[in-house]
């Protein structure tokens, strides 16, 4: 690729990454929870740039990151022991995310997060905002990549513009003569 793109396409991710942590952090003053996460930051990462991989489909973004922050929610339940309950989880957490078919990297921080914030809040304060932070961050990629990359996230490659409208006008026809 030749460095004009290069520069062309990091700079709009980079802008693109500057309005959604905006967006998230004025979406935590509307919510008061806290929506915004080093995970979600690394998954946004993701989403901007490598929308095809299959770690960054929508099904391994929001479900990797509530399995493991869900497993974290219940080991501070049941092993309060820093130690000994991060590391279960933690590795419980990807076992889990590889056998449901969830494996998002990002999300398996969730559980680091969670018990080195020690923080002793009912579940649903982690929870909530996990969710509501990565379907934020799986429209965001959407629309970012309908807009700026002409890419339809998370499948697919490139359209060019003319067979889209092609494909519009071949099915508008289709339409009318039915």
């Amino acid at each position: 690729m030749h460095f004009k793109h290069r520069l062309r396409d990091a700079t709009l991710a980079g802008l693109a990454a500057f309005v959604a942590i905006i967006l998230l952090s004025y979406l935590k003053s509307w919510t008061h929870f806290m929506v915004l996460s080093a995970p979600l930051g690394a998954t946004l990462v993701l989403l901007l740039l490598l929308p095809s991989a299959p770690l960054s489909r929508p099904k391994h973004v929001i479900l990797g990151h509530l399995l493991t922050t869900c497993l974290a929610v219940l080991g501070m339940q049941l092993l309060p022991d820093p130690v000994l309950g991060l590391a279960v989880c933690f590795g419980l957490g990807i076992t889990l995310m590889v056998l449901t078919d969830t494996l998002h990297p990002p999300a398996g921080a969730n559980p680091i997060l969670i018990y080195l914030s020690g923080a002793h809040l009912p579940p649903m304060d982690f929870i909530l905002p996990t969710l509501a932070g990565t379907l934020f961050m799986v429209a965001f990629a959407s629309l970012y990549h309908k807009a700026f990359t002409h890419r339809r996230y998370p499948f697919g490659p490139k359209i060019p513009a003319s067979k889209e409208s092609t494909a519009n006008t071949g099915a508008k026809a289709k339409v009318a003569t039915d």
